[in-house]
């Protein structure tokens, strides 16, 4: 019944496309297989019959065609017929999402199938957004097989619920294909390695925010053309493979929210051209690799949530690009580090929960661009002088608590870290315990110019500053995934 109802509505088109410029035109199996595939995803069941001539006449802003050149052909009639029409529309993107259509774009059942996508051999794009959503829809191993999307280039299914099972490993099979993200879906399994050895010219590729169990295969090493790496956000586990190292145009890495383990091989450093590298809340253990004084360029460094437990890395201070560092609730052991001085572009640094000691190195106050300051609960001493503008510029963005004597100081007044005010205020019987409650000699003579500042934030968030990080993250992210 539904093949007889497609059949019904390609002769309607049929006969509309009468009206097409003369000299261009469209194959008819390549409109059928179109109808076919939008009528076993939306939930619109006359879009075929609104749109008969979706390339020309009456468009539809997630299809989009190109005008080619005819083949060349051995059949005389068919020579013939291309001499008459040297040109025909050919559809090249497939794009479903929100941003189509305002409500739910496609219907509870939508589905896949290889039989329909055989019709589009010029396909390059496609994009379905939000569109598995209801019933259980899984990839089969059949839709990249036998030539079916051998034009692809870009592949995004992405945030689809209802998409499950795992990754097939014949999506390794379409070689032309640059960009694959399945984001934000129910997949599991283990990453094939026919997706590392097959897709010789992938340049991004993101599984973030699924099941994925296993492993790095060892064969990653083969995507050379890979810029975006981003598994954030699944149950990864084990070491690092050292294959990585041989990514020379990897511009970001996100691993993030896993349960890899180990340490971060030294190779990671010969990522020259690396800009964002997140290895936060896993389990990898330090010392991390002085071989990472290799990443010159690299503008976020997030190492937090990981049993690291030496001292501050040396390589740091050398680092002369960072923007965002944060290395919160690591183990950190020791001083601060003095070369944290050279870092001139960072504007948020992070340090907070660990058990840093000593005194914090006088020039952080200096640092030109800093806006977001967390050295929160460690065991920091001491007297931090800054100046006026770094006040006005950094406002409540810093928090000191829960140091042992940490004091702030500026000409007209000095600041202690709250728990040393805490302790102070109980051996004399006092019970203030906020920096934005009264005076007290105890804590430096707070003035109340310092508290209309809010120089002291109530915020227990332990990653404090790295909202503003995550966001500049997320920015690079979307650049990096529309290039």
């Amino acid at each position: 019944m539904t093949s007889c109802f497609f059949l019904l509505l390609f002769l309607h088109a049929l006969m509309a496309s009468t009206t097409y410029s003369q000299g261009v035109s469209m194959e008819d199996g390549e409109l059928l297989g179109l109808f076919e595939v939008m009528g076993s995803l939306l939930a619109d069941p006359t879009w075929a019959q609104v749109h008969p001539q979706p390339c020309t006449n009456t468009p539809w802003p997630g299809v989009q065609c190109e005008l080619m050149a005819q083949e060349n052909s051995d059949d005389q009639q068919q020579q013939d017929y291309n001499m008459i029409n040297p040109t025909i529309f050919h559809v090249t993107k497939i794009h479903i999402g929100m941003d189509i259509l305002n409500t739910p774009p496609c219907k509870p059942t939508a589905t896949l199938s290889q039989k329909s996508l055989l019709k589009l051999p010029y396909l390059k794009t496609l994009s379905l957004f939000n569109c598995f959503t209801v019933s259980p829809f899984y990839l089969s191993s059949s839709l990249f097989e036998n030539n079916s999307l051998s034009s692809l280039e870009y592949l995004a299914l992405v945030s689809n619920p209802s998409l499950h099972g795992s990754i097939p490993s014949s999506l390794g099979h379409i070689q032309s294909l640059k960009i694959l993200s399945l984001s934000q879906n129910n997949l599991s399994g283990e990453i094939p390695d026919g997706i590392c050895s097959g897709l010789v010219n992938l340049q991004e590729l993101d599984l973030s925010y699924n099941k994925i169990t296993g492993s790095i295969p060892k064969e990653i090493g083969f995507l050379k053309s890979l810029t975006i790496f981003d598994l954030s956000y699944n149950l990864l586990q084990g070491q690092l493979p050292s294959s990585l190292g041989q990514l020379q145009f990897l511009e970001k890495i996100d691993l993030g929210f896993n349960e890899f383990s180990g340490r971060v091989p030294q190779e990671v450093g010969n990522l020259t051209k690396l800009v964002l590298l997140d290895l936060s809340h896993n389990s990898f253990s330090g010392p991390l690799p002085e071989s990472l004084v290799g990443l010159k360029v690299i503008e976020y460094l997030v190492i937090q949530e990981n049993p690291i437990n030496t001292s501050m890395p040396l390589f740091i201070g050398s680092l002369g690009s960072l923007k965002a560092l944060s290395f919160s609730r690591c183990g950190l052991m020791g001083p601060m580090l003095t070369s944290l001085s050279r870092l001139k572009n960072l504007t948020t640094l992070s340090l907070d929960n660990n058990s840093l000691n000593g005194t914090v190195p006088s020039s952080i106050g200096s640092l030109p661009n800093l806006e977001e300051l967390n050295l929160s609960q460690n065991q920091l001493s001491g007297e931090l002088v800054v100046s006026e503008e770094f006040i006005r510029r950094i406002g409540k963005r810093v928090d000191v608590r829960g140091n042992n004597g940490l004091c702030i100081k500026n000409g007209t007044f000095s600041v202690k870290s709250p728990n040393s005010c805490v302790d102070a205020r109980s051996k004399s019987g006092g019970n203030k315990s906020s920096w934005d409650e009264d005076d007290s000699d105890e804590c430096g003579n707070m003035n109340t110019s310092l508290h209309q500042r809010n120089w002291c934030t109530r915020s227990h968030d332990h990653g404090y500053g790295l909202n503003k990080m995550f966001l500049l993250m997320v920015n690079f992210y979307i650049l990096g995934f529309l290039v």
